[in-house]
């Protein structure tokens, strides 16, 4: 076991009796993936809560009182996720509620706390189904779907691409991104000459170069993990095939710049938010999450901070830990943050404020390529290693 995942485990196992008496704690519950597929994603989620949590507490908790989080590990598995929010809303009795990362555990974890009329922070998961349940207690502060492939349609006719590839992990969030891709595409005129989807676990990316150098796509666009990435990218570079243009929301992250080194450059990844970006507070955010973990924020992150900041925020508007207090703050808060505008529709506490943005690696680092009013620098076209004009 990982020794943050060490770590956590057995700080949660002390102070959880100890908290349980305690009359002057705000206790929060959570089912972070600290183990399994989306281990590595929720390490860098948590790190943005637990920074929230220490500041908060630095600065006198929440309505005077110490915040404490009550965790335990949901296996990346969303059958587990769903049983962990109900011991942690029945036996637990945890005052105030936050998702993991990831669709599929958000999923089944917001469906138990709407069940128990308990306000649930989605702050990891994605996407859009999750909000379109008629629920009123789950609200999203994670980015919706569509909001990751924003620049994708802008990039297809910026760069007069006529063919494209999707290739996504099979998971909901993929399939909810690739409705979006495929209306793009069919108004920019791009035909897609290859759509499909590889199960979980799968690093064999062959058979899929291998058609992409029958069909030679402008556009390879892929959805998942940042490990996914950084074996297709391998793979290119191995097999002698780099595409025109690669896309990819793993390459927004700091593990595909350190594994993948120049073999990443020109790499395009989408981003919900970079360390770069003015907005409220993200200079300070930026500052002291690199100091408090030697390396600078990634969207997972400050997905994870922004969640518990917009909890904070809601609890203080409030006054109170009143649930339907809670509930009926959430639905009308409009909030600046490290990510951009919080706003959710109030019906459907669906995300509607954040925007996604294009990066792309140079030299290696991440550039910000779109949009054009906040990119730090001109996108680089076609890949280095790629044969295409």
């Amino acid at each position: 076991m990982k020794t943050w995942l060490a770590s956590l485990a057995m700080a949660t196992a002390v102070a959880a009796p100890a908290l349980a008496q305690a009359q002057n704690t705000i206790r929060i519950g959570i089912a972070l993936s600290e183990t399994g597929n989306l281990a590595d994603s929720a390490k860098h989620y948590w790190r943005g809560v637990e920074l929230w949590r220490d500041q908060t507490n630095a600065a006198g908790g929440l309505l005077g009182r110490k915040v404490e989080f009550v965790v335990y590990d949901d296996r990346s598995d969303a059958a587990t996720s769903a049983r962990l929010y109900e011991r942690l809303i029945t036996s637990d009795k945890v005052d105030l509620l936050v998702s993991t990362i990831g669709s599929a555990q958000a999923a089944t974890a917001t469906a138990v706390a709407e069940k128990h009329k308990r306000v649930m922070i989605n702050g990891g998961g994605a996407s859009e189904s999750i909000q379109q349940r008629g629920f009123k207690y789950i609200f999203q502060t994670a980015a919706r779907i569509s909001a990751y492939v924003d620049g994708i349609e802008p990039l297809m006719k910026k760069y007069k691409v006529k063919s494209m590839a999707f290739v996504a992990r099979d998971y909901a969030a993929a399939r909810d991104m690739e409705k979006v891709v495929k209306g793009q595409a069919q108004r920019s005129g791009v035909n897609m000459v290859m759509d499909e989807y590889f199960p979980s676990g799968n690093v064999d990316f062959s058979s899929q170069i291998a058609r992409a150098r029958q069909t030679k796509p402008d556009l390879w666009v892929s959805v998942g993990y940042p490990n996914e990435a950084i074996e297709m990218m391998r793979q290119f570079r191995a097999s002698n095939y780099v595409p025109k243009i690669f896309v990819h929301n793993g390459v927004a992250q700091e593990d595909f710049l350190k594994a993948t080194g120049k073999d990443g450059e020109g790499a395009i990844g989408m981003s919900l938010y970079e360390p770069s970006l003015k907005t409220s507070g993200n200079a300070e955010f930026v500052k002291t999450f690199k100091a408090k973990y030697n390396y600078e924020p990634g969207y997972y992150s400050s997905f994870g901070y922004v969640a518990v900041y917009v909890l904070g925020e809601a609890v203080k508007k409030a006054g109170s830990i009143d649930q339907d207090k809670l509930r009926e703050t959430l639905a009308t808060l409009k909030l600046d943050t490290v990510m951009g505008k919080h706003e959710v529709e109030p019906k459907t506490g669906m995300q509607i404020g954040i925007r996604g943005l294009l990066v792309q690696v140079h030299n290696g680092k991440r550039e910000i390529i779109w949009p054009e009013e906040l990119k730090s620098a001109d996108a680089k076209v076609p890949m280095p290693g790629s044969d295409a004009k």
